[in-house]
């Protein structure tokens, strides 16, 4: 999974005091419908058009010069929007005076006094699997859909812009308040809707998050922009769904109930999580040398399902030190392949393991400049043999190195 995605999957559970445990993105399926409508005219010349139509219906030639003056437009603008409702049909220019057509009376003198209804387009989204409206947050921040018809989740299939699930769809758009209409990116006061064209399936990127509070309660959530949304044709696959065995994921298709999967987020074997602690692309320990009481899994795991606890013993048996140095000090291990990534909690459960790190610490904020006196204050501090073993236990041996060069060798340095 991208780096701008985990990020603004963090980003959204800090905000709730949570901690990701994991996620997956989900290509979840959509159809964009073709419609036509029809709404009031929001074009900002209408009125300057009104204007004009109503002072030649009070007069036949009216003094345009006093006419721009008082809508407070330049003249030319508004000897422009005469030629355009002359192109139009609306006004007809007889040499000496004007006169509106009949088309121009329907338009401009309806007899409720209200603005005009043009003829509009737009694109709407709706649900592939059930047909229903989006979430709000769809329409206010257009996704990037993909006009792809695969994905893991089946979707309800139309056979056309007359399909009637399709018609029932665009009653539901027609009874909208304005309100509403507005809230999902249709003008207020549209009616008369209707579907051209076949509608266009496609996919949204979504992505279900696994996260738990510090009470150590788990929740399973669909993030879309920074917001949990709900999509009641998800609710129950969302309940289902789990990681088993780290990347192998069951996508909610079991035949449990939702109830007994609801807290489950890591389906792992006692053999899985022994291989994990021993790959060369994350733990890099010894399979031979690890043990259960190495990590804890499921409701007695500290934070996450699945908790890696160091102490001096298993840390100094670990490959690759500084790895697991970042780990601890991240507070976990990171897995990620493109579709998922999930999260292994990393602690100390040893004092020594403490005190080490924090030494660690010490000497990464100073080794840039280890000078003489720096290396005097180290060794007062902690004593000659904790720092030498030290170093070599934290796989600092450049910083040995510097140290042995400086105080023993580099007599000059001692001046």
């Amino acid at each position: 999974m991208r780096n701008d995605e985990i990020q603004m999957i963090d980003e959204t559970m800090r905000l709730l005091n949570r901690e990701v445990i994991g996620a997956i993105y989900i290509d979840y399926p959509i159809y964009l419908l073709h419609l036509e409508y029809k709404k009031r005219n929001d074009d900002p010349m209408f009125f300057i058009d009104w204007a004009i139509i109503h002072f030649v219906n009070s007069q036949s030639n009216p003094d345009f010069v006093s006419v721009s003056k008082i809508i407070g437009m330049d003249y030319r603008l508004v000897q422009y929007r005469i030629n355009i409702l002359k192109e139009d049909g609306m006004l007809i220019d007889k040499g000496n005076s004007y006169k509106i057509t009949d088309i121009g009376k329907s338009y401009f003198f309806n007899e409720e006094g209200e603005t005009p209804y043009v003829n509009a387009s737009s694109d709407f989204l709706i649900d592939g699997k059930d047909l229903s409206i989006m979430p709000d947050i769809f329409y206010e921040d257009k996704g990037f859909i993909t006009f792809n018809e695969n994905s893991i989740y089946p979707r309800t299939i139309l056979k056309g812009a007359n399909d009637m699930s399709v018609k029932k769809v665009l009653s539901k758009i027609e009874r909208m308040s304005d309100e509403r209409k507005i809230a999902v990116g249709l003008p207020a006061e549209s009616k008369d809707f209707r579907s051209v064209d076949a509608p266009s399936p496609g996919l949204l990127r979504l992505f279900l998050v696994f996260s738990c509070d510090h009470h150590n309660n788990s929740y399973k959530d669909i993030v879309y922009s920074k917001q949990i949304i709900d999509i009641p044709s998800l609710k129950e696959i969302v309940g289902k769904a789990y990681f088993k065995d780290g990347f192998v994921f069951n996508y909610g298709y079991d035949t449990l109930n939702v109830d007994k999967l609801r807290d489950k987020v890591f389906v792992l074997s006692t053999q899985y999580i022994k291989n994990l602690l021993s790959g060369k692309d994350s733990f890099y320990w010894n399979k031979n040398d690890v043990s259960e009481d190495w990590f804890s899994y499921g409701s007695g795991s500290q934070l996450r399902p699945l908790s890696i606890i160091l102490n001096m013993d298993n840390f100094s048996k670990n490959w690759n030190r500084r790895a697991l140095i970042s780990c601890l000090n991240l507070g976990y291990r990171e897995f990620n392949d493109e579709e998922l990534f999930f999260r292994v909690t990393v602690v100390s459960s040893d004092e020594s393991l403490t005190k080490l790190i924090d030494f660690d610490k010490q000497i990464e904020g100073s080794k840039i400049s280890c000078n003489l006196s720096n290396i005097d204050d180290i060794y007062g501090q902690y004593g000659e043999a904790f720092v030498r073993k030290s170093l070599v236990l934290l796989d600092r041996l450049d910083c040995l190195e510097t140290i042995d060069n400086r105080k023993y060798i580099n007599q000059e340095e001692r001046k």
